[in-house]
């Protein structure tokens, strides 16, 4: 007689009947019985080997204290079967050193998740990096993923999730570049209190740092937006055994949508930005990856996309140049324009992809120069600095900062990393907001950089 404890991390059907796969952490095991049992159900079993697997005489379904034994059992022999790699694979600065038992934690609860067949949901942003970053995850975790515009997951999101998959065994929400604010607190803790685990993957600012569900690079850097969502998506992929060129492919599509630099990108990677982008303006809330996927894998649908995308920035470019106002600091030049009734909310293109091809038309023009380029729409200002600009020791992120400790009362938040950047204005404050970061480059060039 051979007795098992374990987890039901899958269920097989074939001609009208099941078999069951158990696993105890450190292996797994076919079994059949008469009994009906339920999808990561915690189960004793008794019987004898037979052809194709363990014939169970006796199934018990387990509860209580007996179930919470063995799926911790279970866990534990996962944890320590698993390799987790001591160090990030793609960047292995300071930062990321310093995040990387957050990460790596995150990849260990994914491939727990896995081995024990739970109900995994993936939300994620809908952008370039969002959209990457559940590319990897999607590649090492079977779940259900589906696109969320909004920055704030709301008591109404926790209620449709809960109602979704809540009844399911032990289910699990990813939250991917979203979740951290702290508008999300209530719906978080309503998934809490519906029995549901959470992991959140993001890299916008936040507040409530003593959160374990959280991997945030704020939590250990100051400058850390640019370690975008989809990057750290990606390397918690990698741990879990994405392949490494996989995973750097999809890290610099994610930091090139972001305009991040911690990964090199190039033009090829701008362009699938670019083209994700502009799908994810385009669908409703609640898109899977299929879409995606589809277009990036049809090469002529996705050059002519990337066509109409690019035209379309370059004509609301065109626009916004005719609009631009320019001013001297010392070394550097500041270019500021509006994009009043160019930018349309929620469509294509956006203020980010206007401020930064008006950036690149100026940085041509004038190569080498140090230059800041603000674009702003009613409440929201855009900031890009080239190169030379961050070698006088200026940068987006500083200057966000000091605007919303300044101008605290116009200023509703922002942030970025050196070269890119973002404020977000109270209504009917742009301008003058726009003002006093103008004020505070002029005065940080003139002065030779950064002011402390």
């Amino acid at each position: 007689m051979i007795s098992l404890e374990g987890v039901v991390s899958r269920i097989r059907y074939y001609r009208g009947k099941r078999d069951y796969i158990l696993t105890d952490g450190k292996g797994e095991y076919t079994f059949f019985t008469d009994s009906v049992l339920a999808m990561g159900s915690c189960v004793s079993l008794e019987g004898e080997m037979a052809v194709g697997g363990l014939r169970a005489e006796k199934a018990e379904t387990l509860s209580g204290e007996k179930e919470l034994r063995v799926l911790e059992k279970v866990r534990s022999n996962i944890r320590e079967g698993a390799t987790i790699p001591q160090e990030p694979a793609l960047v292995k600065d300071e930062a990321m050193k310093r995040l990387w038992p957050a990460l790596g934690s995150a990849a260990l609860e994914l491939i727990i998740a896995k081995k024990l067949g739970r109900s995994v949901m993936l939300r994620f942003h809908g952008d370039a990096d969002g959209i990457c970053g559940a590319f990897a995850i999607t590649s090492v975790l079977p779940c259900k993923a589906f696109q969320q515009n909004s920055a704030i997951y709301t008591v109404k999101d926790a209620l449709r999730d809960i109602q979704a998959i809540g009844q399911e065994s032990r289910p699990l929400i990813v939250l991917l570049d979203f979740g951290s604010a702290d508008g999300c607190a209530e719906g978080l803790e309503l998934l809490r209190a519906g029995g549901m685990d959470c992991i959140i993957i993001d890299h916008h600012p936040f507040t409530r740092k003593d959160d374990p569900r959280i991997v945030n690079p704020f939590s250990v850097s100051d400058n850390a937006s640019k370690y975008t969502a989809g990057y750290l998506a990606c390397e918690v992929a990698a741990a879990c055994g994405l392949d490494l060129a996989k995973a750097e492919e999809l890290a610099k599509v994610a930091c090139s949508g972001d305009k991040s630099d911690i990964i090199q990108n190039g033009p090829e990677d701008a362009k699938k930005a670019m083209v994700l982008d502009f799908l994810a303006s385009h669908v409703s809330f609640g898109n899977n990856l299929d879409f995606y996927k589809k277009v990036m894998e049809k090469d002529e649908l996705f050059s002519s996309i990337a066509i109409q995308a690019d035209d379309s920035i370059r004509e609301a470019a065109a626009r916004a140049m005719s609009k631009v106002k320019k001013s001297e600091a010392g070394p550097l030049t500041i270019i500021a324009f509006p994009l009043e009734g160019i930018v349309v909310k929620g469509e294509w293109p956006p203020a980010s992809k206007i401020t930064t091809r008006v950036y690149d038309m100026m940085r041509a023009e004038s190569p080498g120069k140090p230059i800041l380029c603000i674009g702003y729409t009613e409440r929201s200002i855009i900031l890009r600095l080239t190169e030379s600009a961050a070698s006088l020791g200026l940068s987006a992120n500083d200057l966000a900062e000091r605007v919303k400790k300044s101008m605290a009362d116009f200023v509703d938040g922002g942030g970025g990393h050196v070269k890119a950047g973002a404020v977000r204005a109270k209504e009917g404050f742009v301008k003058e907001v726009v003002n006093g970061i103008i004020r505070e480059a002029s005065a940080a060039a003139s002065a030779g950089g950064r002011k402390d």
